[in-house]
């Protein structure tokens, strides 16, 4: 998979670019401030519909403007297709080959795209909300089941608060708000569960390679309730946790226990390694947890997404610089942001190199 025309028009500080990509390696080189994390931002945002850096899409609106568009041609192994995003400030509208799409399920995936930034070190050590929207993003990338289950439980959840905050609270009706609720949730939690545990047995591999010790990782599942193989279980489980909570829900007016409130704490050597890892192990952890999910992609829509890697490329050791590109095929097409032009020539060395400078909402071919 690779996109080999983009178009922006009013989005960041890009009021119209045009540019025509092939495949292997583009590096984007220019001052801070110019637009290079935008073109990235742009891509992953054709892949998830949302931005890693703001959760208000009229944020990406160029200022002055009133509405933004993204437009991708993609190239798969057996078709190509042309997708595009638009937003103003009614919304939001997909379409694939210009045709309107409804869901998001039935957009996401379509391409898909991988991204290490800056931003990531903070994973470990943030909030919980934090790396719940990790975990969402990257497994709505290969399931349109996560996506469209997790949409339909927020919204219930949603429900669920909003009628707690009523005055007189009917019991049998909140039951039934909360048993549709269950059965969301027990289907996100079993998700969640497959996703991690495939997800930390590529890391590992990876890890092991980039660090060279036997150094055990592990990403602990703080779920609200235990999984068990039996859903019907889970099920049952959770209806219970949710009864033991049910008078302290109505007396705080919101849900307390629930898919909302999960967490996941990555470990190293059993420790929590927010606590306990130095900044290159966390660093090769995030490069270990990035080259899974590319692997993670392939096994399921047996095509390699694209790999964003925004400003963090200069910040690896030439080993680990060398084992990141040696470990993806040549067919992988990565999009690397840097301030530094001669990195262009260092990479150069390992794989087909186009170098691009970017200055003030403008690409010009090098």
């Amino acid at each position: 998979m690779r996109v080999s025309e983009i178009r922006l028009h009013d989005f960041r500080n890009y009021e119209d670019l045009q540019a025509v990509f092939s495949d292997g390696i583009h590096v984007l080189a220019g001052k801070n401030a110019q637009g290079k994390t935008n073109l990235l931002e742009a891509l992953l945002y054709l892949s998830t519909t949302r931005s890693h850096r703001t959760n208000t899409d009229k944020d990406l609106i160029r200022e002055k403007s009133e509405a933004f568009f993204i437009r991708a041609k993609i190239e798969k192994e057996h078709k190509k297709e042309d997708i595009q995003i638009t937003v103003n400030e009614k919304g939001k509208n997909l379409f694939i080959y210009q045709n309107p799409v409804n869901r998001v399920s039935d957009f996401i995936g379509e391409f898909n795209a991988v991204m290490f930034c800056p931003d990531d070190m903070s994973l470990f050590n943030a909030s919980p909300r934090v790396r719940r929207r990790f975990v969402d993003m990257e497994l709505s990338k290969i399931s349109k089941k996560y996506v469209s289950t997790l949409y339909v439980a927020l919204k219930l959840l949603k429900e669920r608060n909003a009628y707690l905050k009523q005055e007189h609270v009917d019991k049998a009706y909140l039951e039934v708000l909360t048993s549709q609720l269950i059965e969301e949730e027990v289907v996100i939690i079993r998700q969640r569960h497959y996703f991690l545990k495939e997800l930390l047995e590529k890391c590992q591999k990876f890890y092991k390679e980039l660090s060279q010790d036997d150094t055990l990782l592990n990403i602990s599942y703080d779920s609200c309730i235990p999984f068990d193989e039996d859903k019907n279980v889970m099920k049952e489980a959770l209806k219970k946790k949710y009864a033991k909570h049910l008078a302290r829900d109505i007396y705080l007016k919101q849900t307390i226990i629930g898919i909302h409130k999960e967490d996941f704490t990555f470990m190293i050597n059993d420790k929590d390694l927010a606590t306990y890892a130095s900044q290159g192990q966390k660093r090769s952890v995030l490069l270990a947890l990035k080259i899974g999910m590319v692997y993670m992609i392939r096994d399921i829509i047996q095509e390699f997404p694209v790999l964003l890697l925004d400003d963090v490329f200069s910040e690896l050791d030439v080993y680990r610089r060398e084992k990141l590109l040696t470990s993806l095929p040549a067919e992988v097409q990565i999009f690397i942001s840097t301030t530094d032009t001669t990195e262009a020539e260092k990479i150069r060395k390992l794989r087909k190199v186009t170098l691009w400078k970017v200055a003030n909402g403008t690409l010009q071919r090098c």
